[in-house]
């Protein structure tokens, strides 16, 4: 930039300082805050160093349900040892960024609790730049700490020492780890790291061990977190019904915790147990979005939440809750995005899991006109991602070959054969498939379909059906239902498959068999109403329906009720109201602004060079903002003086959106835009939407500067808004 405004200039108005810089004073170079530069951080940034730029910066709560832990640490203060075991059993269910929180706001109590910042360490396993920060911390305050919390340490440091591989990193930890459990045997959650960090070391030389030192911490403490959730990593793909116990506990162990409730699924998915893998799922969703709703905290900000929710959707799908399934599908899609976190090219982002669920679950269950719709209104908002493309094609050239539509079909055909690196040899084969199938060319149909390897073997039995091959209709419904055992889709076609090639005894068995798996099923999907009827006229034969009971599981009797947990789907939170007089003394009030979006800007006054920066990006998209029906405004740290001064600068520089001093920080603490461990305020910037919602936020160290982002987004949130579907009922299990 050319002007004053450049970065290299230090904001000259700290809060947090104790003397505060005058405005005549010569300033310093710009400086991230560090140990280098520890006194004089950069605007927004941390004075304790650049470790504490990142994580949380609002203040902790003790929240119910985070597990029963007590973890005795040298601290005078019995506040900030109730925040030292929250974040210990926040930690044993990987709640990182909240155990993080936790462990804050006990050095915030106490900025002498070594193991507080201990704490900070192991919660950042991903990050061990920030983790061996965090530990240097710790040990400025080892003088009065016992030789338990001193072996604690010393494993943890083991892990992030200078030197060595990896490999033998790991193995001094478990070393640490090993000697505290040795000279404190009784140390329940030293037991269950030991038991985590040895599976988590890569080949285990017996499972069962490691299982045996799990049930020594359950011995002492039945419901201690740690201990049910390793032992269903433990044996998560090995012998999974040695963790049916530790799955039907860990949610309410910790049921506070989202993947308290998450991981039993892995158990009842690989035991093929998928209703009550769904029930796991749902419950891990809703925890997370009554979490996220109660503290204002973004999708993209949550661990593993896409993974959970396409999970929860692939659960639905097989238990037959479509509708269910395409609501959390399409909540994925609508969620906020974020340049950084969950970009079109991450297949992990919540809107690509999304898209691929929900076109996947309606296609399974033959919605083609709900497909086509989502489509061709661009609710499924298909990225250009070459995989996107591919799944886009594929899914309406199914729809279009069932309804019938060879025009499109072979729309869809062309643009697939058009891709490149696709890999999509296989679904072009399907595709074809079915349009020899429309022409009665049934042996060159099955030539192809015979290379297509992505396709459902219970299509491809409909297929043979379609051409009167009875005999191959019949065995290939059945080799589906053995590759997908326990499934609702592939036994509902069977039954029907059965029915048609003449065989209704058999049909009936293969219906007591769907009956109890498809007791949450939705029976308005195409494939139930045809069951219905086919039923219908077993009954006036004197059929009697199959009940749909399934025997009593002791270990999962007395669950809670999956609504009272949260609800199903995301949605965004209210926007705190706010009314302040701009710099013409004009009242600014966010309610005056309903029926369009607004993009709100927290910034740290006019001697912050980034905060310029940011202004003048943004500023330069106002007039285009505007059009797309979004008004900003900016928020600043400076009194009305300093900001009338910043809005008819001498550089000329313009900044066209109302800029609203707001010294006192009412606004910025009402937005959560302040560090309440430094009692500092941060850099903010919110896109609310025209109802009054906040669908994006980001607060931190530094200012928000992707303009371009904030165009897009905005745009996409208004048309999303017009184009929304009505809500759908959830059923609860």
């Amino acid at each position: 930039m050319r002007t004053r405004w450049a970065v290299g200039r230090v904001c000259a108005t700290f809060a947090f300082l104790s003397v505060p810089l005058r405005a005549d004073e010569p300033t310093k170079p710009t400086a991230s805050a560090s140990e280098s530069h520890p006194a004089v951080p950069a605007a927004g940034h941390s004075i304790h160093g650049e470790a504490f730029d990142d994580g949380p910066r609002h203040a902790a709560s003790l929240m119910p349900g985070m597990g029963k832990v007590t973890f005795a640490v040298t601290t005078s203060h019995p506040e900030a040892q109730a925040f030292v075991n929250q974040g210990v059993a926040q930690l044993h269910s990987f709640f990182y960024f909240e155990a993080e929180r936790s462990f804050r706001q006990a050095s915030k109590l106490d900025p002498a609790c070594a193991l507080a910042y201990w704490g900070m360490a192991m919660a950042n396993v991903n990050n061990p730049k920030r983790a061996k920060t965090f530990l240097k911390e710790a040990r400025q305050h080892v003088g009065k700490l016992s030789r338990r919390e001193v072996l604690y340490l010393d494993a943890l440091d083991a892990l992030y020492k200078e030197g060595g591989t990896d490999s033998s990193r790991k193995k001094d930890h478990l070393a640490g780890l090993e000697t505290l459990v040795q000279e404190f045997p009784t140390d329940d959650d030293a037991n269950a790291w030991l038991a985590m960090v040895t599976w988590q070391g890569g080949t285990l030389p017996s499972r069962q061990t490691v299982d045996i030192v799990l049930d020594t911490v359950l011995k002492a403490e039945p419901l201690h977190p740690g201990a049910h959730h390793y032992r269903i990593h433990l044996w998560d793909g090995a012998k999974p019904a040695r963790a049916l116990s530790a799955a039907a506990r860990y949610g309410g162990t910790a049921p506070g915790i989202a993947h308290a409730w998450h991981m039993p699924g892995h158990t009842y998915t690989s035991l093929q147990r998928y209703p009550d893998a769904a029930y796991q799922q749902e419950a891990s969703a809703r925890v997370d979005h009554a979490y996220m709703i109660r503290d204002r905290v973004m999708p993209f900000e949550i661990h593993n939440y896409a993974h959970n929710n396409q999970w929860l959707v692939t659960s639905m799908s097989h238990v037959g809750r479509v509708r269910d399934g395409v609501t959390v599908a399409r909540n994925l899609v609508e969620q906020p995005r974020d340049p950084n976190q969950n970009g079109k090219n991450d297949g992990g982002s919540p809107q690509r899991s999304g898209r691929a669920r929900w076109s996947e679950i309606l296609t399974r269950y033959e919605l083609w006109d709900d497909l086509i719709a989502a489509a061709n209104s661009g609710a499924l908002d298909w990225s250009d991602v070459v995989a996107e493309k591919k799944q886009k094609a594929y899914t309406l050239g199914l729809a279009y070959a069932a309804k019938n539509d060879q025009t499109r079909l072979a729309e869809q055909i062309a643009a697939l054969k058009a891709l490149k690196g696709a890999s999509a040899e296989a679904v072009v084969a399907e595709l074809e498939g079915y349009q020899l199938l429309a022409k009665d060319d049934v042996a060159a149909a099955f030539d192809r379909f015979a290379k297509a390897t992505e396709m459902r073997p219970e299509a491809l039995a409909r297929a043979h059906l379609s051409a009167r091959n009875y005999g191959f209709a019949e065995s290939t419904a059945k080799l589906a239902v053995e590759k997908q055992p326990k499934q609702v889709a592939p036994l509902a076609a069977q039954v029907e498959i059965l029915q048609a090639v003449g065989k209704t005894k058999s049909a009936q068995e293969a219906y007591k068999t769907l009956a109890p798996l498809a007791r949450f099923a939705d029976n308005d999907a195409p494939v139930f109403r045809r069951l219905a009827m086919i039923t219908t006229d077993w009954q006036k034969g004197g059929w009697t329906p199959p009940s749909t009971e399934v025997p009593a599981d002791p270990l999962t009797a007395g669950r809670v009720a999956v609504a009272t947990l949260g609800p199903l789907a995301w949605s965004p939170f209210p926007a705190e109201s706010f009314s302040r007089p701009d710099t013409n003394g004009k009242t600014w009030d966010l309610a005056g602004h309903r029926g369009r979006n607004v993009i709100v800007v927290f910034f740290l006054g006019g001697k912050c060079p980034h905060c310029m920066q940011q202004l003048e990006l943004i500023g330069k998209e106002v007039e285009a903002l505007r059009q797309r029906n979004t008004d900003v405004v900016a928020i600043s740290t400076d009194d009305l003086a300093a900001s009338k001064a910043l809005k008819e600068n001498k550089d000329g520089i313009k900044f066209p959106m109302p800029i609203l001093p707001d010294p006192g920080l009412e606004v910025f603490k009402r937005y959560r835009a302040w560090d309440d461990f430094e009692a500092a305020p941060l850099h903010g910037a919110f896109l609310i939407d025209a109802a009054g919602e906040v669908r994006y936020q980001r607060i931190s160290a530094e200012p928000f500067l992707d303009a371009d982002f904030l165009k897009t987004e905005s745009a996409r949130i208004d048309k999303m808004l017009k184009t929304a579907a009505p809500a759908t009922a959830t059923a609860a299990q």
